[in-house]
């Protein structure tokens, strides 16, 4: 069988799609990915799509692209069969199976057997198999196969939240934490390495909150411990760690294995008190200003990226002005902004004083552009230097390589393109010389690894 497979929405969908993957090519099946905007190119005995349900415009994605294929397989028959997966799939299955007939078999989140026998016909019909609790339990190993060859690879460490932030539908789809046992991390870990990834990143709702569920004396921190003791030269990389996450534990272990790049998403997602009590945020009553600076003096080198929600039910100017006051002052050397999007069954859709559309996008702008200064600033002072970078394509059109080095996160963050005197591979590690900043990316040129800053 020859099988496509969409993914959509966050990294934990990639990770998510490839334990499908890994169970489909061990039943034989030939898996290929596929574009949520452009037809199959090839004949296709299955589809499957997996599904975004976050934020309004991730769930207008999902919608068309399930869309777009259906009508693919109505007129043309390509694919034979399409199957739907994901968090829109738990959250509005009945809606999904009554709108869009020709979705033969439909699972919410986790249910990665279940989607893999229908698509290999051990369930037939229109099937709607979506765990009306969710939950996201990962209790054994599953090979995964990769999907995209990048030597990056994402590694989910925890899924669900046990968080309640007002303005997140999370916990309604993917239910409460589950932590993955160390001992399927370690082992799902070697096996990409073994497959040739030089990057792991770690993700999960709250890297922070890793073993909480399970167990009193392993956590984040012992984890980090275990993986940078596996054999091979590979980056570590911590992506979305709650501030009440930042323990003194946790800074040494960044600080003390080399194997850890100096590099942390901190989401935040607003800067004023009074928004994020409103926001319910966890970890609310840290002063961040103060958390910034331990943060910094723990680790000189370290790239901090957060992300920010403008527009949020009761923003005021006042409290819009603190934000962009304090990432003046703060200096992120990453900064993810989002609209705040009205989500429905959430705390803070049915609070008063919602922000209007045209004051979302000015405030959207304002961050926006004052971030992009700091960038640029931050960018130049990196001139000159000499930097480890990890090869991760060939740009023929610019006619440099492509690579990121430890401040540079993937998919999220700019790229580092430079050029090389000889041939490259793909999961290379380099040694690059920054000689010119732009507003995100950077250009240099290959150099000698004695030079390294």
């Amino acid at each position: 069988m020859r099988v496509g497979i969409i993914t959509l929405g966050c990294d934990k969908n990639t990770v998510d799609n490839e334990y499908v993957a890994g169970l489909l090519a061990e039943a034989g099946c030939e898996v290929t990915p596929l574009s949520w905007d452009e037809a199959p190119e090839f004949p296709l005995d299955a589809a499957i799509i997996t599904t975004c349900g976050f934020i309004h415009s991730a769930k207008q994605q999902s919608v068309d692209s399930i869309a777009a294929l259906a009508e693919q397989k109505r007129e043309q028959g390509n694919p034979k069969r399409l199957f739907v997966a994901g968090c829109l799939a738990q959250r509005y299955a009945e809606e999904l199976l009554h709108e869009i007939p020709e979705i033969d078999g439909l699972v919410g989140v986790g249910q990665f057997d279940q989607l893999a026998r229908m698509v290999l016909g051990g369930e037939d019909g229109h099937v709607d198999a979506h765990r009306p609790s969710p939950v996201v339990d990962i209790y054994r190993l599953i090979r995964r196969r990769r999907i995209e060859q990048t030597p990056h690879a994402f590694l989910k460490i925890s899924d669900g939240c046990n968080h309640a932030c007002t303005f997140c539908s999370i916990p309604s789809m993917k239910g409460k934490l589950r932590s993955v046992p160390p001992e399927i991390l370690l082992d799902e870990a070697r096996g990409l390495l073994d497959q040739g990834v030089r990057e792991l990143n770690l993700v999960a709702q709250d890297l922070a909150d890793y073993g909480r569920d399970r167990w009193k004396d392993y956590r984040l921190p012992e984890l980090l411990r275990d993986l940078a003791a596996l054999d091979g030269d590979f980056w570590l990389r911590c992506l979305y760690v709650y501030p009440g996450g930042i323990t003194d534990r946790f800074l040494e272990v960044l600080a003390s294995e080399p194997k850890i790049v100096p590099y942390l998403d901190m989401p935040l997602q607003h800067l004023d008190t009074e928004t994020l009590h409103r926001m319910k945020r966890p970890h609310r009553e840290v002063n961040t200003v103060q958390l910034v600076r331990r943060l910094r003096e723990a680790l000189p080198n370290l790239t901090l990226r957060t992300t920010m929600i403008v527009g949020f039910p009761g923003e005021t100017p006042q409290a819009h002005q603190r934000m962009l006051d304090l990432v003046e002052e703060l200096r992120f050397d990453r900064l993810g902004v989002f609209q705040y999007s009205r989500e429905e069954d959430t705390p803070a859709a049915a609070m008063p004083r919602q922000v209007g559309k045209q004051v979302r996008e000015k405030r959207w702008h304002a961050v926006m552009e004052r971030q992009a200064e700091i960038s640029a600033r931050l960018n130049e002072r990196r001139m000159g230097r000499h930097e480890r970078v990890l090869v991760e394509a060939y740009d023929a059109d610019q006619r440099l390589w492509v690579g990121r080095s430890g401040a540079e996160a993937p998919e999220i963050d700019g790229n580092i393109f430079f050029s090389a005197p000889g041939y490259l591979r793909v999961g290379d590690f380099v040694h690059v010389e920054i000689t010119e900043p732009d507003v995100y990316d950077l250009y240099g040129r290959q150099s000698v690894p004695q030079a390294v800053s």
